[in-house]
């Protein structure tokens, strides 16, 4: 999953979220305001929600490290070719080698700073 900013409409990504909270949370302690009165909070919940959403998704992305993540799997390799041409009296002669190898179940760990791996 994308860290997804949304927008300051609040109508998709982390700032939907949030603003959905803040309203949901909000709303009910505002009493019988008048719905324009209403809209113009709401309106201004939204930009804070874009806001904390931009906050949070910039400092996770610039500050994020990523630790023991293992990886496993099989590595298979083909070499082909030709050998060096060997002398044997007066005769030269090379062979055609294919080789194949298998390492089956090979681990890896990653740490690293995250870098291109979150968005």
């Amino acid at each position: 999953m994308a860290l997804d900013t949304g927008n300051i409409t609040a109508s998709s990504g982390m700032s939907k979220a949030i603003y959905e909270q803040i309203n949901s949370i909000l709303s009910p302690t505002l009493g019988d305001l008048p719905s324009d009165d209403m809209e113009t909070i709401r309106d201004s919940w939204k930009k804070l929600a874009y806001a904390v959403a931009k906050g949070v998704v910039s400092h996770i992305t610039s500050n994020m490290e990523i630790y023991d993540i293992h990886t496993q799997g099989n590595i298979n390799t083909t070499v082909s070719g030709n050998s060096s041409a060997a002398l044997s009296g007066s005769l030269t002669h090379g062979h055609s080698i294919h080789l194949a190898g298998e390492q089956p179940n090979v681990e890896f760990t990653q740490n690293d700073d995250g870098t291109g791996h979150v968005r």
